[in-house]
């Protein structure tokens, strides 16, 4: 059993390295174009949720503090 997982685990870091050697290769510049645009627009959506999900996980924080403390009392 143990070296079935061995083999297993050996062939997963196998694959990983033969994918990661394709992942370097050079993209033409109309994709890497397209990339970088994903990229900005992924970061400008996450500049504006950051601040409402962070709001919004504060306020829960807050709730459940509150409802612990004026349970005890």
């Amino acid at each position: 059993m143990f070296n079935s997982i061995k083999m297993w685990l050996f062939s997963m870091l196998l694959m990983l390295g033969m994918l990661s050697a394709d992942a370097m290769a050079a993209l033409p510049a109309a994709v890497a174009g397209t990339v970088t645009g994903i990229q900005t627009d992924g970061q400008a959506l996450f500049d504006l949720l950051f601040p409402v999900i962070a709001t919004f996980v504060g306020l829960v924080v807050i709730v459940k503090l509150f409802k612990r403390f004026t349970n005890k009392v």
